[in-house]
């Protein structure tokens, strides 16, 4: 026994001491159970804590309204009030009834979406509880959102906001919507207001964008199709839209080439027909359709189906109302709203919206714009695209507001490619703008101003060639400021750019900033340089001062610019909207603008007054509202590029500015230049202008007229208006101080030999000399150094040669010979006053000294040797 107790106390203490650590388990369990417990409680109370606080804060909704809400279409209107154009979504949508969606539809977007909808009351714990799994382990974003809390995002909440508090609010909208509205009022609404893609928003407009059928024409296979496109509107829709210069007919299959600008194509992406099979497969699940159903779904050739419609409105030309919309979101961006929340504000949110647009001056654009008189050599294209193109931007210079646009011709609908907003090389035309504008203002140069139009040396990449040229190949020599403004003399612009600076890179940046300050946003700079095939463009060259720039400037901005010089030289920005109220009728935006003084009052009418010139008697006649540019007159410019790509008039008068673009999209040579489009804006223009008064442009105070030479810019003297030109006195406006204080010192007497055309002497007949003005330069011009090029004024220049009898005319005026001591013996002239009775024996002696006479100075009579003897008068 005495062996059996040890061994019965040794078992009980073994099983004492296995019994400690098993207690001690238990109760860590217990310990992590009760913390996890309460962990689940203290976070569910948090979480009921933050879902009552974002529930707090939460708008309430009128469920009753909702389809009030879906009519809520915003409206454009003109100056007057009326009504220019019913705001659709660019999401398009037409509104159906349920009852008129088809059964099969409305299951294959339950199927995908929300196979729950039926019985759920507004959220599906079931499907939040699946994703929250599927987002643990895959780490992944599942989506768990029901069709209720879809349409609560899409008529009440931000779909940009992806915060757990809009999560919340979606659940909680659609809570209250399935408490309000039926199953079939939420189905019907959600089916209205989903986008699918291709600017599709709602079924019915789906239905039209892709097949081109009402909604309840749809197969099986087409409402999978358009059902499963909700996932991802941006991937999955049937068809694509590219622009010409993006299909490649062998790669893509063509579905619509009615667009002159694009085309539309079936989208090969697998994933389109592989979400469709998916959409048809869970309705196959669900038994919503039969497998015979599902089989022949399976089988139908969608691309057979497929048949795009154009569904943008077809009004004549929605390029102002399109640029509106534009400005309309960016002016709602600015008051707090996402790029979302704007866009759908503005198509949905009822809005009122108070436009620039003159409705009879569009019109007359429009009209103009459809004749084809108007545009020489109009063709169809390869692409089936009427050319040559146009745009044409019309503006109140003194409001900046735009009153009237056309960004084409024959183009019709929206989203089209707007050409008043397409930079254009401006040629000539930017000249006012970035050269003589500032020219003027800074007092560098005035209108009287004299360059010389003579060939230059201004490209440093081909130095021995002259830049630039004119447009006539031909130089006119000395001309003034006004003249070169008037003629769009190339060598005067540069000239002036250059004067600009001390260097040609202070000189670039005061044409850049005279062109930034009048709103044009084109410029290019080092910089910030376009690189090209690796080259590197900037707009840092002369050229730029030729309007050869590297991405050019938009019709809009162009016509922004000049209604600074019509404005007094005060920038004003062009709106197209003046104010927009919401539903209830409250201000949500007035517009305001930038304004801006660029230029002294004096400076822009100088500028306004040489541009008058250009349409009187330039290049720009053809612009004129009336003959001799009296009533209403017109100061512009003309504007035509290389190779006759581009032809421009830009011009205004004292009530509006307009500028007109024509050219082809492709780079071809138009059959006309600039005058063409002059033309057309004054046929434009004339009508614009029929009911107004005649008025004149305001001529500001501190502004003088001088009477200067046109060859010199100074003072006149009597030379100047005995010209063989003709008078080249000239009546200058100048700014008050600007004005020439000498007198001209370029015209010059002096007597000729006629038969020769050179400068008499006193040994030139008398009755073959005449006495005539002549242009004597301070920088002489030798044709010689320009390979023979000779500007016009040229032949009036004083001659270089003296009349020599020997070389020019035999004995001269000595019938019998000359008298000894006349000429030289080395053929020069001697001086006739000199003592022709000295001795003869010193008479004799010539040629025995250090000189030709009797003294050591060659016999030149301390003239310089060089230069003529002081008796032949040149003055």
């Amino acid at each position: 026994m005495s062996d059996k107790k040890p061994t019965n106390e040794t078992n009980k203490s073994n099983r004492s001491n296995n019994k400690k650590p098993n207690s001690k388990r238990i109760s860590i369990i217990r310990v992590v159970i009760l913390s996890i417990i309460l962990i689940v409680f203290i976070g569910a109370g948090v979480t009921t804590g933050i879902v009552l606080s974002v529930i707090k804060d939460t708008p309430p909704i009128d469920a009753s309204n909702i389809y009030e809400m879906l009519d809520e279409t915003s409206f454009i209107l003109d100056t007057d009030g009326q009504v220019l154009e019913k705001v659709q979504s660019e999401n398009y949508r037409t509104i159906v009834e349920y009852n008129q969606m088809p059964e099969d539809l409305i299951n294959a977007f339950v199927s995908i979406e929300d196979e729950r909808f039926w019985t759920h009351s507004g959220v599906d714990p079931r499907r939040i509880f699946g994703a929250a799994l599927t987002n643990l382990r895959t780490g992944s974003r599942q989506g768990a959102s029901t069709i209720n809390q879809q349409l609560a995002v899409n008529l009440f909440l931000s779909r940009s906001d992806t915060s757990y508090a809009r999560k919340i609010r979606d659940a909680y909208y659609g809570i209250q919507l399935d408490r309000h509205l039926s199953k079939e009022q939420i189905l019907e609404t959600y089916l209205n207001t989903i986008y699918l893609g291709s600017g599709a928003n709602g079924v019915q407009a789906a239905s039209q964008v892709y097949f081109s059928k009402d909604v309840h024409e749809l197969t099986i296979a087409e409402s999978a199709l358009i059902a499963g496109i909700t996932r991802n509107p941006s991937r999955y829709p049937p068809i694509r839209t590219l622009t010409k210069d993006q299909v490649d007919e062998e790669r893509h299959i063509i579905l619509n080439d009615s667009n002159g600008i694009y085309t539309i194509v079936y989208n090969e992406d697998p994933s389109v027909i592989q979400r469709q099979r998916l959409v048809l497969s869970a309705m196959r699940r669900l038994e919503y359709i039969s497998e015979a159903e599902y089989q022949e779904a399976l089988n139908e050739d969608l691309k057979e189906s497929l048949n795009p419609a154009r569904l943008s409105n077809d009004e004549v030309s929605s390029y102002f109302g399109d640029l509106v919309k534009k400005d309309v979101i960016t002016a709602l961006e600015a008051t707090g709203l996402s790029p979302d929340e704007a866009r759908q504000l503005l198509y949905s949110g009822g809005l009122r919206i108070y436009s620039t647009m003159d409705l009879g001056i569009q019109m007359i654009l429009e009209e103009e714009y459809l004749r084809h008189e108007n545009f020489p050599g109009t063709i169809y294209d390869d692409n089936h695209s009427l050319q040559p193109q146009s745009s044409m931007v019309i503006i109140d210079h003194q409001t900046g507001q735009i009153k009237a646009l056309v960004g084409g011709r024959e183009v019709a609908g929206k989203k089209v490619f707007n050409r008043a907003l397409s930079p254009r090389q401006p040629g000539s035309a930017i000249k006012p703008i970035a050269v003589y504008a500032p020219a003027i203002n800074s007092g560098q140069v005035t209108a009287g101003t004299v360059v010389d139009d003579i060939p230059i040396y201004y490209n440093k990449g081909t130095p021995g060639a002259p830049f630039p040229r004119n447009y006539n190949q031909a130089y006119q020599g000395l001309i003034t400021v006004r003249q070169a403004v008037r003629d769009s003399s190339n060598v005067g612009a540069v000239l002036v750019a250059d004067m600009l600076g001390p260097d040609d890179s202070s000189s670039f940046r005061q044409m850049f900033d005279s062109m930034e300050s009048m709103g044009i946003t084109s410029v290019i700079t080092s910089d910030n340089p376009v690189m090209v095939n690796g080259g590197r463009y900037t707009d840092e060259t002369f050229s730029t001062a030729l309007g050869g720039m590297t991405r050019g400037v938009s019709p809009l901005e162009m016509t922004a610019a000049y209604a600074t010089l019509a404005n007094q030289g005060v920038y004003v920005e062009p709106v197209t909207i003046t104010e927009i109220r919401d539903s209830q009728g409250n201000i949500i935006v007035e517009k305001s603008q930038n304004r801006n003084r660029v230029l002294t009052e004096q400076a822009a009418y100088i500028m306004t007054d040489m541009l008058k010139n250009v349409v009187s008697a330039g290049t720009g006649t053809g612009a004129r509202l009336n003959p001799g540019n009296s009533g209403i007159p017109v100061a512009g410019k003309t504007g035509t590029t290389n190779n006759n790509y581009d032809a421009w008039f830009v011009g205004y008068t004292p009530y509006y500015v307009g500028a007109t673009w024509i050219g082809n999209d492709q780079n071809r040579a138009l059959e006309q230049g600039s005058g063409m489009s002059a033309r057309l804006w004054q046929r434009v223009m004339a009508r614009v202008h029929e009911e107004l008064s005649p008025k004149d442009f305001v001529t500001p105070d501190g502004l003088d007229r001088h009477n200067i030479c046109a060859v010199s810019g100074k003072l006149i003297t009597e030379y100047c208006q005995q010209d063989p030109r003709g008078s080249m006195a000239r009546s200058e406006l100048f700014i008050r101080g600007t004005e020439p204080k000498e007198y001209c010192d370029v015209h010059v007497r002096a007597d000729i030999h006629v038969p020769t055309g050179k400068l008499a002497t006193d040994l030139t007949p008398p009755w073959e000399v005449e006495s005539r003005i002549f242009v004597q330069r301070k920088v002489p011009y030798y044709p010689e150094e320009h390979g023979g090029i000779q500007p016009r004024d040229y032949q009036y220049e004083l001659p270089r040669g003296y009349y020599d009898p020997i070389e020019d005319g035999g004995n001269g005026p000595f019938p019998d010979g000359s008298p000894d001591g006349l000429i030289g013996d080395d053929g020069e002239p001697v001086d006739p006053d000199q003592d022709q009775d000295q001795d003869q024996d010193q008479d004799q002696d010539n040629g025995n000294g250090n000189g030709n006479g009797n003294s050591n100075d060659n016999g030149n009579d301390d003239e310089d040797e060089n230069g003529p003897p002081s008796w032949i008068v040149t003055d």
